[in-house]
């Protein structure tokens, strides 16, 4: 199937993400992301951008959620777009959906790749059903251990939690270290991933391959109750790394793109 509009497949982490550049109105842009995903079938979500300057682009996700991922693939991008050259580096304004305050995203082309850093929005902590719930405005993160749904239970409870809690978007992160998360003792040892991400607004449910926000969340979660400041997050597109500087969480991903 060929789009009949300008888009860019990005790969952080193995969540993949088309980016529409074509214009769109409210009337044709969930026939657009329909179309993206009928295109694309490894895509896992879909967001459109738009060049604000030479240092800036709006983000905005296909049900207005926020997410961690394309604001990285959308900064690399514009940095590429704008001549970033192999081993040089810039800043990036990502200004995005689902967050209060533009984001500064530091961007690295290591060649074949980019390399993003970002400074998050600090999410509030709390609990729901029993499990850590970690909030940002543009989606929340539920995190469980492996053990405590099946694949079929975890796809129907993220979407009942979801309308319960009224968020944009819910995550739940599943992890088969839930027992060590905020242990001192295993504070270097990777935390295992697999995250499920529910969008309402549009109706999709991914397991996806690596999930930026819920990999902050998880981080934020180990600082917040046991001031562990690093989170390697392990999920099957990869690793991403959580940072806790200055009491704010700092994500740092890996972004490729395919023809």
């Amino acid at each position: 199937m060929c789009m009949d509009f300008d888009y860019i497949i990005a790969d952080p982490t193995g969540n993949i993400t088309v980016l529409i550049l074509s214009p769109y109105t409210e009337d044709n842009r969930q026939a657009m992301i329909r179309e993206a995903f009928e295109a694309v079938p490894s895509c896992e979500q879909v967001g459109f951008i738009v060049p604000v300057s030479e240092t800036a682009v709006r983000l905005e996700m296909m049900a207005y959620e926020f997410c961690g991922n394309a604001t990285l693939s959308a900064a690399a991008w514009h940095a590429g777009m704008h001549g970033i050259e192999t081993g040089h580096e810039t800043d990036v304004t990502v200004i995005s959906s689902g967050v209060k305050e533009p984001l500064s995203v530091h961007v690295i082309n290591s060649g074949s790749s980019f390399v993003g850093s970002v400074r998050m929005p600090v999410p509030v902590t709390d609990s729901f059903r029993g499990y850590p719930l970690v909030r940002f405005d543009g989606i929340s993160h539920l995190i469980v251990p492996s053990g405590a749904f099946s694949d079929e239970a975890a796809e129907s409870a993220v979407k009942e939690y979801a309308a319960e809690l009224g968020v944009p978007a819910l995550g739940m992160m599943l992890t088969d270290d839930f027992d060590r998360l905020t242990s001192p003792e295993h504070a270097l040892t990777p935390v295992r991933i697999r995250p499920l991400v529910f969008v309402p607004g549009s109706d999709t449910l991914f397991w996806e391959h690596g999930c930026a926000t819920g990999s902050t969340a998880v981080g934020w979660y180990r600082y917040d109750t046991a001031g562990i400041t690093r989170t390697d997050a392990e999920q099957p597109g990869g690793i991403i790394r959580i940072d806790i500087e200055d009491a704010q969480p700092k994500l740092t991903g890996r972004v490729a793109f395919r023809n």
